[in-house]
């Protein structure tokens, strides 16, 4: 009787591995017309959540430059009344997408469900148990919260350092681009996670030991932010991409 070898261990993947699994997600996307009815419902939920956080922020940009500056007039006046205008608002709408995209995955579960399935499928995973829609909303918002927890108070740490320290720039708008791009990895990673059973800790302690990946596939998803239009499919291609990060690096 022969013994079945044991499943090898797939190499880390690093850096270049993680920003390539996005956009292998937007292509497994592009070519399977089966997923799209999935695909939509996230993105619907997106725009809609990204407009009415977007018009809040701006209008909390404005109440925030009041009560900093109030009716002062003249020409320096004038000038920082710009000046927290701009820095407030680009705030204000950084803070929105995060936002709209963290919200906008539980409250698209099912659909983010199934494009998870069809992706394991097409990778040729095993099917996973089915998870009751209640608990798999409530999983989702807590490791949402959690991410937002930890990163919201670092981006609002670094805009107003940038805005007390204008050199300061040069390192937290890259820093704040980072930050960005982590929680949009974390949230991206959640269902693949969820439908493993791994908890909090566990991701944690995944993404510590493939930061470099978790980071290149962030980083992939704010590229195409930037892009009009395309940037309307970073959600549910994030969540194929996070599917084939995932799996790329577990034993086969």
């Amino acid at each position: 009787m022969v013994a079945t070898p044991p499943p090898k261990a797939a190499p880390a993947p690093r850096f270049f591995s993680g920003f390539v699994a996005y956009f292998e997600g937007l292509g497994f996307l592009a070519k399977t017309p089966a997923v799209w009815h999935h695909a939509v419902v996230p993105m619907i939920v997106a725009m809609a959540l990204f407009g009415l956080a977007s018009a809040l922020g701006l209008w909390g940009a404005v109440r925030a430059e009041g009560a900093l500056l109030g009716a002062h007039s003249g020409g320096w006046a004038t000038a920082g009344h710009w000046a927290l205008l701009v820095v407030f608002g680009a705030l204000g709408l950084v803070v929105a997408l995060v936002v709209s995209l963290s919200l906008a995955q539980p409250l698209s579960g099912w659909a983010l469900d199934g494009l998870v399935r069809g992706q394991e499928q097409a990778l040729g995973l095993p099917p996973r148990p089915e998870e009751p829609l209640v608990a798999s909303t409530l999983r989702s918002l807590r490791v949402t919260f959690v991410g937002l927890a930890l990163g919201l108070p670092v981006l609002a740490l670094l805009a107003l350092l940038g805005f007390l320290v204008p050199p300061a720039v040069l390192v937290t708008v890259p820093l704040k681009v980072l930050v960005g791009a982590l929680i949009i990895a974390w949230d991206f990673l959640d269902y693949p996670f969820g439908l493993r059973g791994v908890g909090v800790r566990g991701r944690l302690r995944w993404i510590g030991q493939h930061f470099g990946a978790v980071l290149g596939f962030g980083l992939a998803a704010m590229l195409v932010l930037v892009v009009p239009c395309v940037s309307l499919l970073v959600l549910p291609v994030g969540v194929l991409g996070a599917t084939r990060l995932l799996a790329s690096a577990e034993p086969r």
